[in-house]
């Protein structure tokens, strides 16, 4: 098979990798296990890169699952990975059992099937729900962490009140992570401007249902939480588990909003926000948009 029809396939293989906004360094293996055995050169390599290194947007994604179709259309080239996949599974009798009955299952597949959009889409299928599983499960550690910690705060503030909130609630537990994050944007110059206390409230208030006691309640525990600090990486790891890649792109602006509210953008404002995309493997084009954008805005303004 052609050495670009190689590369279609691993680039395929990547997307569906990052399915779940991550891809592991159990999925990179995977992937150059693949890209050793068709014995791709240096430039094959370097055109790979990209699709390891971040999502692709999904209208690149479907031009490149149209091409693969058109590529493996032949049933020469599907014997011809066939024998490909074969080669790959006798010759690593150290690769997980997951791995080895990925590559069988993958085999009948092509070999029972034509490879259409329809088929392709149950190899994806597949994919995720074998080794490209979700990246994470849930914390327990970091629910344990928020639960003894911020939630804590929250119960020791509804004291003497009147109206509670539920601790129990995920929701609740998502407003925290993520509010988090963006008092960290205020926080980062070790000045919590009023501006930017005005831009969080307006965040929490027109991205969640809540009352104004409720409110006041989760931005007082954020910003507290914020200014005294948290485990970034347990904090981000777990806000990355609990959605999706699109919701997390969605998230960028509110970043950007809280990074403005000043009238400016400082140094460390813009390296936080930088810290934080990169974080939820969000690609840096996108950050580089979303930030031209606000600085659009801040010239008008």
């Amino acid at each position: 098979m052609a050495s670009f029809k190689h590369l279609t396939f691993l680039k395929v293989l990547a997307v569906i990798a990052w399915a779940d906004g991550e891809m592991t360094e159990s999925e990179k293996n995977i992937l150059k296990k693949f890209y050793r055995k068709f014995g791709l050169g240096k430039d094959d390599i370097r055109q790979l890169n990209p699709y390891l290194l971040a999502p692709i947007p999904k209208k690149e994604q479907e031009h490149l699952f149209k091409q693969l179709a058109a590529e493996l259309s032949s049933q020469k080239e599907k014997d011809e990975i066939i024998a490909e996949l074969e080669a790959i599974a006798n010759a690593h009798r150290n690769m997980k059992t997951e791995e080895n009955e990925l590559v069988e299952e993958f085999i009948r597949m092509l070999k029972k099937t034509s490879f259409t959009k329809r088929s392709f889409g149950k190899v994806r299928n597949f994919f995720q729900a074998t080794i490209f599983k979700p990246a994470h499960e849930k914390n327990p550690a970091v629910n344990r962490y928020f639960k003894n910690t911020i939630l804590k705060k929250l119960e020791l503030k509804m004291k003497g009140s009147d109206q509670k909130i539920d601790l129990e609630n995920d929701h609740v537990y998502f407003i925290c992570l993520f509010g988090t994050l963006l008092a960290s944007v205020a926080q980062v110059d070790d000045h919590f401007h009023e501006e930017e206390r005005k831009a969080l409230r307006k965040i929490l208030k027109e991205r969640f249902e809540l009352s104004t006691h409720e409110q006041e309640l989760l931005f007082e525990v954020i910003e507290e939480q914020a200014r005294h600090g948290f485990d970034f990486h347990e904090v981000v790891t777990e806000f990355n588990n609990r959605v999706s890649y699109n919701d997390r792109v969605s998230a960028v602006e509110g970043f950007w909003a809280i990074a403005v509210a000043d009238g400016e953008i400082s140094h460390a404002e813009n390296e936080e926000v930088r810290r934080i995309t990169k974080a939820m493997h969000i690609p840096h084009q996108i950050f580089k948009e979303s930030k031209k954008k606000f600085l659009k805005h801040l010239k008008s303004s």
